[in-house]
């Protein structure tokens, strides 16, 4: 991988995680990995190895090819214009209504498909086969 490329990883990699709100250590700690490995890898210092870039993925909810920037679109994003298309057309007292029941959803499911609750994360390890 290129100097660029890889600093182009490590940028993504680092969004992801920040998104997330996971700490370099609740990362380090899902791989089996020293933190000063993540910090590299965020940096563009360090390859990730292939195993490292699957687990990751996982973690962070993302495709491996939206990682290495083969994709554009984060699946977050994809998610979000397609929940405004199926609620544009609402009235606002509906729109009202759906918001109330993904606060509902949100408070009665405290953990995320990644098996952490952002900045809570240090309070629990983590492991990549969580989500």
């Amino acid at each position: 991988m290129e100097p660029n490329e890889q600093q182009a990883v490590g940028r993504r990699l680092r969004a992801a995680r920040e998104t997330l709100g996971l700490t370099q250590e609740d990362v380090a700690g899902a791989l089996g990995i020293q933190r000063t490995s993540v910090i590299a890898m965020e940096a563009g210092r360090r390859n990730v190895s292939a195993l490292e870039l699957r687990r990751l993925a996982r973690l962070y909810r993302r495709s491996v090819a939206w990682i290495l920037g083969e994709e554009d679109v984060e699946p977050a994003v994809s998610e979000d214009r397609a929940l405004y298309r199926a609620t544009a057309e609402l009235s606002p007292e509906d729109r009202a209504q759906v918001l109330r029941f993904a606060e509902f959803l949100a408070a009665a499911k405290p953990s995320t498909e990644a098996g952490v609750r952002p900045r809570a994360a240090a309070r629990r390890r983590i492991t990549p086969e969580d989500g």
